[in-house]
């Protein structure tokens, strides 16, 4: 069975305070997106990785992936995430299986990717590293002109899991439910908010294995400095 890995990186650093592609941001001295390479390349169950860069990037990315020593064919990516997945799984070839990945979980250990590919070959078609959610959450209605947000119910958190990635998916499934959803990917405020939610659309069952700590997106500037804290401890 092979394996392919599609890594989005066209995503922008705005959210962090800074200009340019999120993937390059560096992380203990080097960008993002060779965090994310490398931790495919050291599971050892990946044969071939597809990073998504902004079109104006794509050699940009080469570059910083050749000097790592890493090897991924890079492709430009679209306008939302889902549009930028989709043109990776364009250029992902025949392989069997599909792990779709952040370039912002750089710290993703190389044992959950592994944990992700064994329950594929176990006959699961999709498959989500998750963890058990700690705070309490709230469904809340509409805010109100002074600021506030009612509240209408307390989720039961027992039962709640925060997804992260990399999502494994059988390749026909995952291209079935892009094809499926493709003209959703244009804007943002129709796009997927991940690809599992696309895979549960077109009906199929997605199982969930444990996730990691050492997981964590890298969205804001405390983000950053946690991850600089996890990867010296690491190190």
């Amino acid at each position: 069975m092979s394996v392919a890995a599609v890594i989005a990186g066209a995503g922008n650093g705005t959210r962090l305070g800074l200009d340019g592609p999120k993937a390059l941001i560096k992380l203990a001295g080097e960008p993002l997106i060779v965090h994310a390479v490398r931790s495919m390349a050291e599971s050892g169950v990946v044969d071939r990785c597809v990073v998504t860069a902004p079109t104006e990037s794509v050699q940009l990315f080469e570059e910083t992936l050749e000097r790592a020593g890493f090897e991924a064919t890079v492709v430009a990516g679209g306008t939302t995430r889902q549009a930028s997945v989709a043109a990776g799984l364009d250029a992902a070839g025949t392989a069997n299986f599909v792990l779709i990945h952040d370039a912002a979980r750089a710290l993703t250990p190389p044992g959950l990717i592994r944990r992700v590919v064994e329950a594929l070959e176990a006959g699961h078609a999709a498959v989500v590293p998750a963890l058990p959610v700690v705070d309490t959450i709230k469904l809340v209605g509409e805010r109100a002109t002074d600021g506030t947000e009612p509240v209408l119910e307390t989720l039961d958190r027992t039962s709640l899991r925060g997804m992260q990635t990399p999502q494994g998916f059988d390749m026909a499934a995952v291209r079935e439910a892009h094809a499926r959803f493709a003209a959703d990917a244009a804007e943002e405020a129709s796009s997927a908010p991940d690809d599992a939610f696309l895979v549960e659309a077109v009906g199929y069952p997605v199982a969930l294995v444990e996730g990691s700590e050492l997981a964590l997106k890298i969205t804001r500037p405390l983000d950053l400095r946690i991850a600089e804290l996890l990867a010296a401890n690491e190190g």
